[in-house]
């Protein structure tokens, strides 16, 4: 019997070293223990989320704008309001230093001991009725995430509770280009400075028109409930009504 030398195995073709290659396995949760617990434990109030790319700016300015617009209406009990971000670039932090800054200049108080948080895809799509995006980069990263489960459970209407804030703003609502709702994130490039400030107003007064709007549409909503329907139950109805995002909604669950 001939034996190979070393040099022999290892000019064979089919003899791949495989022991320096990793798999990155990635494991999805579900949402369906959320619901149970859902389920579990009713409520009636209408909770809705906003999310941007990290919840120092935008998003945070955004909770902090809504929940002002609807204590002035008598409104905290039946609609409560939270934020996160789709990203852990500031994971646990505070508002950035400008936009506490511009905040304060304008009579907008934050929520006290702010952190930035992040999403969590298999609990905050059953636990929030409305998850408002700011642009389209964040709605893409929520529901990279949400349509999965739709693909699971086409039921749930899951995807279909994520909306764009600009959608409720009075002149953004009027644009009907894939970009054109969005509020664009005013620390995008860190300019810094005076030139940061003013977007950083700038996003601000969009931001508050927009969240009037949202509140709008929540009071004309809630003039509107169905015999013994909850808020929260008419909130989860309308969303369900509404158009979908079609340049946003995967191939896999468009309408063919």
């Amino acid at each position: 019997m001939q034996c190979r030398t070393s040099e022999q195995e290892e000019a064979q073709p089919d003899q791949i070293d495989v022991s320096s290659i990793f798999v990155d396995i990635a494991f999805r949760s579900t949402p369906w223990a959320q619901e149970k617990l859902e389920r579990e434990n009713p409520r009636t109030a209408a909770r809705i989320l906003f999310v941007s790319e990290s919840n120092v700016c935008r998003s945070v300015l955004a909770e902090a704008l809504t929940r002002h617009i609807l204590h002035g209406r008598g409104l905290s009990d039946e609609i409560l309001c939270e934020s996160k971000g789709t990203r852990d670039y500031n994971l646990g932090e505070g508002p950035e230093a400008v936009v506490s800054e511009v905040a304060a200049e304008n009579d907008v108080t934050l929520p006290e001991d702010f952190k930035a948080r992040t999403f969590s895809p298999e609990e905050d799509i059953v636990q929030f009725d409305l998850v408002v995006v700011m642009d389209k980069f964040t709605a893409a990263d929520v529901l990279r995430e949400v349509s999965v489960f739709d693909t699971i459970n086409s039921m749930g209407n899951y995807s279909k509770r994520v909306r764009r804030l600009g959608e409720f703003h009075p002149q953004l609502a009027k644009m009907m280009t894939p970009d054109g709702q969005d509020i664009d994130d005013p620390l995008y490039g860190n300019k810094g400075g005076a030139t940061e400030k003013e977007a950083v107003q700038a996003a601000l007064c969009t931001l508050r028109e927009a969240c009037e709007g949202l509140v709008d549409w929540l009071v004309r909503l809630r003039g509107t409930t169905l015999e013994g329907e909850s808020l929260r139950a008419a909130v989860s109805r309308a969303v369900r009504e509404m158009n979908d995002l079609e340049w946003l909604v995967p191939p896999m669950l468009q309408n063919r």
